[in-house]
């Protein structure tokens, strides 16, 4: 079969590949119509475990995981596995600390949460613009460049050509749905990513000679250009077969176990796009069923990404093996090096004809899994936690509207975001995710952490903290990349100053504790918050009953949370949840603009407004309103506090929790025994 004039595809890889795409959409399609104009924003708490855990995984996996993990593999070896695998323990923690608090405060966005917590509404807001940065520096601008490095070894395309395909695409899958379309999405994605990657992995062993054959056959994985320079550029580390490596190494096991356990605190315990998923399961039983899930399938990414990594590596060592800036730029026009092509190398090179197309879709299926659910989430805080502060009023089609909108101008962002990418992450990608982390998340991980554990912390000493963190980790972050990485090569050329070097596991734990002392000290100089405020908002006050009172914001540009009213001397003060609570169910004004009135239109008119309204979601704007979307789910009317009470008290919690609890000590278990197999394997040549 010839290939396609252009692309390194076949006709069967390109029938597959649209195949699979018309189904996915289809489903997309029928599910967002199901669910059209309800929902949009919130699934409810209906959820199985197993969608629950599959959306986890799938919403974590994104093709910056297939990229990034394969071709830190190939730089390095399996060190880089040791995120995933510590990733699992932190998951744990959702399940068992963090999730059973946000049920009981009855929240559907981290902000909400930290607004019960600490009160006020800086902390809230200050939080809601973190995250909305972390996801164009650390998500949407990472799948889009891993995407379109796909892309570009499998179609030629041009880099900028394949990220406006890869939006329009992701655009296709989240025009119409809401959440609940996305976790079942997710959770049929999810199948055909493991299957595929399966085959690949079966395919890359065979090909090799096995496991075994890898560790024998790596450190000898050298291009023609390392053989014959005097350097030791392209030489593989010699902890290459170790997930325990030095103090001074590029990934020292100190930091990965400390400092990685901090940022997977933030992005599994505090990050709205997987929190999101586990309050939607029915109660905490299938919720932490559902972690269980997502924790078995994080021991899947050292096989089917880091060891076909290393593979690629030994089948094409001239290609992602290559040190010298000039053979690396024929190559994958990038002078840092070519690791990151390892995976769609072996995918182009090594499948059948149209298993390859089933990978292609595979690996799209990833980054259309990761956008969905980062879109729905950031439209999700946008609207709810910025958009309604100062459109109190807003009806349901005009937060619709709002977020999609928003959704766009996050994406316009994200792209041009990506030559800072393509410039500073050295070809490690997965390494550059896990630095920004480490400059802007500890301090938020510091933040939750305390106020879930402790009661003594308040709002004074979590500003504070966060904002301590703030300074020190965006010093970092813009001076980090205010400079372009140097090729290995010319590294003796490298001006940056000694903090810019820095390991940033370790920086992540200094700046952990920068944030944390500065939280307990302010917090200790300064008065608690009452009980009657935080009752049942921390981890040790779950079993107390009495419903917390909401925390009054003091008046003035601060928005500061005003604990100590004094209903003898009352003053005006302002309740940010005014605005949820007294919105009138009987509001006359139904449609948004006259613009979408199809009633006096004919034609191609007609046609396009309903096109237009259907892309905005609001086909039946007679029935869409904002307490619509508060209807059944709102965290703030008194039969969905009763529904989430009733969540926590279920009776299958107790016959779960046991077997929850055993099943958690044995994945737990098996984690450590990897980390243990994997402990210390050095290269030792004669």
């Amino acid at each position: 079969m010839v290939a396609v004039i252009g692309t390194a595809l076949h006709w069967p890889d390109i029938l597959v590949l649209l195949l699979y795409f018309l189904l996915i959409l289809g489903f997309g399609v029928w599910s967002s119509c199901k669910n059209r104009g309800s929902g949009y924003f919130l699934a409810g708490r209906s959820m199985h475990f197993i969608p629950v855990g599959a959306s986890l995984f799938a919403s974590n996996i994104g093709s910056g995981h297939f990229i990034g993990l394969s071709g830190s593999g190939a730089s390095s070896g399996i060190a880089v596995a040791g995120f995933e695998l510590g990733a699992i323990y932190i998951l744990m923690v959702l399940g068992w600390l963090f999730v059973p608090v946000y049920m009981k405060a009855e929240v559907y966005t981290m902000p909400q949460y930290l607004k019960m917590r600490y009160g006020g509404e800086r902390i809230r807001i200050y939080l809601t613009c973190l995250a909305l940065m972390l996801s164009i520096f650390t998500k949407i601008s990472v799948d889009l460049y891993s995407g379109a490095v796909f892309l570009q070894q499998a179609l030629n395309w041009n880099l900028y050509a394949s990220v406006i395909a890869l939006t329009l695409l992701a655009a296709c899958f989240t025009v119409g749905g809401g959440l609940t379309a996305v976790i079942w999405t997710d959770f049929i994605q999810t199948i055909i990513m493991i299957i595929s990657a399966f085959i690949l992995m079966i395919i890359s062993f065979i090909r090799v000679g096995g496991l075994e054959q890898v560790r024998n056959l790596f450190p000898y994985a050298l291009a023609n250009t390392t053989l014959y320079s005097t350097t030791e550029c392209g030489v593989p580390n010699e902890n290459y077969f170790s997930l325990i490596r030095p103090f001074d190494a590029d990934l020292p096991w100190f930091g990965m176990i400390i400092g990685g356990a901090i940022g997977s605190i933030w992005y599994w315990g505090c990050d709205q796009v997987i929190v999101q998923r586990t309050l939607a399961a029915k109660n905490i039983s299938h919720a932490r069923a559902g972690c269980l899930f997502a924790g078995l399938l994080k021991f899947l990414p050292l096989f089917l990404m880091v060891f076909p990594g290393m593979v690629a590596r030994i089948l094409f060592p001239n290609e992602i093996g290559c040190s010298d800036p000039n053979a690396c730029y024929q190559v994958c026009h990038s002078r840092n090096g070519c690791n990151d092509i390892a995976y769609p190398l072996l995918v182009i090179r090594l499948m059948p004809n149209a298993i390859r197309g089933l990978t292609l879709a595979c690996m799209i299926a990833a980054l259309m899994s990761s956008l969905t659910s980062i879109f729905n989430s950031n439209s999700t805080i946008f609207t709810i936690d910025i958009w309604q502060r100062f459109r109190k009023n807003a009806h349901g089609w005009e937060l619709m509207i709002v977020g999609r909108v928003f959704v766009m101008i996050l994406v316009a962002v994200s792209i041009l975001w990506i030559p800072i990418i393509r410039a500073t992450q050295g070809s490690r990608l997965f390494d550059y995710m896990q630095a920004v982390q480490s400059f802007l998340a500890p301090p938020v991980a510091a933040c939750y952490l305390l106020g879930v554990l402790w009661k003594r912390i308040n709002e004074e000493g979590a500003f504070w903290g966060l904002i301590a963190g703030l300074f020190v980790g965006m010093f970092r972050f813009i001076w980090e990349y205010s400079y372009t990485a140097m090729p290995c090569q010319f590294q003796h050329l490298d001006k940056r100053p000694s903090i810019i070097r820095f390991n940033f596991l370790y920086f992540s734990i200094l700046l952990f504790f920068i944030s944390a002392i500065v939280t307990i000290v302010v917090s200790l100089l300064t008065k608690p918050i009452p009980d009657k405020y935080i009752s049942g908002l921390t981890t040790f006050d779950l079993d107390n009953p009495v419903k917390p009172i909401a925390i009054p914001t003091r008046p003035g540009c601060m928005h500061k949370a005003d604990t100590y009213y004094d209903e003898e001397h009352p003053y005006p003060f302002e309740d940010s949840f005014q605005y949820h609570t007294e919105i009138s169910p009987t509001k006359t004004e139904k449609k948004p603009f006259e613009f979408f009135d199809t009633h006096n239109s004919t034609g191609i008119i007609l046609y396009f407004k309903i096109a237009i309204a259907w892309i905005c979601g609001l086909e039946k704007t007679d029935e869409l309103d904002v307490q619509s979307i508060y209807s059944d789910n709102s965290p703030y009317d008194n039969a969905s506090s009763r529904r989430s009470i009733s969540v926590m008290r279920e009776p299958d919690i107790s016959s779960w929790h046991t077997q929850c609890s055993y099943a958690a000590i044995i994945i737990l278990s098996l984690c450590a025994f990897i980390w243990a197999f994997f402990a210390d394997y050095r290269i030792r040549l004669n």
